[in-house]
């Protein structure tokens, strides 16, 4: 059978997204209205003299899993208006935090509004979410995350951590099967959260828009999980990829549902850092398929939304799906995503995004304090 060696296990899950990923992201940048009003009260609540509040200190924004910084960039720039219009000559420093190669951003920034701003600068940390970023500490004044905690900490497991012969994400699981999966995004948020308290200055924000499972098959982008399954195990009993590579073929992230993420939050490990200003849920349609939502017949119209859904699946999968493949298989790449379209032209379904908005505050506690581990607590959350 083609592909009988063993899957490319020297390769780490680490997933990233295409270069492209921003110019078919839409659904993801349709947050912003939802962030935006609580971003922009939070700073219009802050004292005139803690903007820039050391001479000359800048007001540092960071965004954690930025991937090349298009996705952030309108709601940076009204925040950076909003600001201004207080503090004229205030300075901002931005911050982009992403395990990407960070040659997309730099050509991102070199052409955005953003840096034809005066006085504005702008950095990219190629490191992950979850590592220490001691340049950082006790200097963040607003972090914020968006679409991008989903994704666990591979650097922490053996790539057999996510093998699995029919499955190929964490929330297609049972839930026997899933709480491995449960418990590593668990220990991971731990770590996010002792890391982000040593970021934030006291009194900083730190804003998350997080996808979450809403229950049942009610989680985010599941159409498009599902049917990259499908194409998967269709390939494997056609004999194209082997059986190991199909066990291996895992996208390593996992949708927490809101209970989930309130209980945790409201650990003493993590309450004693943050406080929970506002947690809700938040559904945001489609973008792709509410444009095409009277095709009908149209085949036309059927398979731009097709080969756009597809477009967008293979933007977060691919990464993962190639540790998947032995190398002489890589060239099914292509194929996969091929077949993808052909699966959302024959059945289009929607690929909308469940969230759990979270707004937490830095209390004023010393920063990089230790303590982070298990806890007990729970959290209501609003819808």
């Amino acid at each position: 059978m083609p592909g009988d060696d063993h899957p490319a296990t020297h390769l780490q899950y680490l997933p990233s997204m295409t270069s492209d990923y921003s110019r078919i992201s839409d659904t993801a940048k349709a947050i912003d209205p939802f962030i935006k009003p609580a971003l922009l009260s939070y700073l219009a609540s802050l004292p005139l003299s803690s903007a820039g509040r050391q001479l000359g200190s800048p007001f540092v924004i960071a965004d954690y899993g930025a991937a090349d910084g298009v996705n952030s960039s309108q709601l940076l720039e009204q925040i950076i208006r909003f600001l201004r219009q207080a503090h004229p000559l205030l300075g901002i420093r931005l911050v982009y935090i992403d395990i990407a190669d960070p040659a997309p951003f730099h050509h991102f920034w070199k052409n955005s509004g953003l840096s034809g701003l005066p006085r504005v600068e702008a950095e990219y940390l190629q490191r992950s979410f979850y590592e220490p970023l001691p340049e950082l500490a006790g200097n963040v004044d607003i972090g914020i995350s968006s679409t991008s905690l989903h994704w666990l900490n591979t650097k922490t497991v053996d790539t057999t951590f996510f093998y699995h012969p029919t499955c190929i994400q964490a929330n297609q699981l049972p839930a026997a099967e899933r709480k491995k999966f449960y418990s590593k995004w668990i220990s991971d948020w731990r770590v996010f959260f002792r890391e982000r308290s040593r970021d934030l200055a006291h009194g900083g924000m730190l804003y998350l828009a997080t996808l979450t499972d809403l229950g049942g098959d009610r989680w985010p982008a599941s159409a498009g999980y599902n049917n990259l399954r499908e194409v998967c195990v269709s390939l494997y009993q056609e004999g194209r990829i082997s059986k190991q590579e199909l066990d291996a073929i895992f996208i390593p992230d996992y949708f927490a549902t809101p209970d989930e993420i309130a209980s945790l939050v409201a650990e003493e490990s993590i309450s004693q850092h943050f406080s929970l200003k506002s947690l809700k849920t938040l559904t945001v349609p489609c973008a792709y398929s509410s444009r095409m939502q009277n095709a009908g017949n149209d085949a036309r119209k059927r398979h731009y939304l097709a080969y756009s859904l597809a477009r967008v699946v293979r933007a977060w999968s691919e990464s993962s799906i190639r540790v998947g493949l032995s190398r002489d298989n890589e060239g099914l790449i292509d194929e996969i995503y091929r077949r993808l379209a052909e699966r959302f032209f024959e059945r289009p379904e929607g690929l909308p995004y469940q969230y759990c908005l979270m707004e937490l505050l830095r209390k004023n506690t010393p920063v990089g304090i230790e303590g982070f581990g298990p806890g007990m607590g729970t959290g209501a959350f609003q819808t």
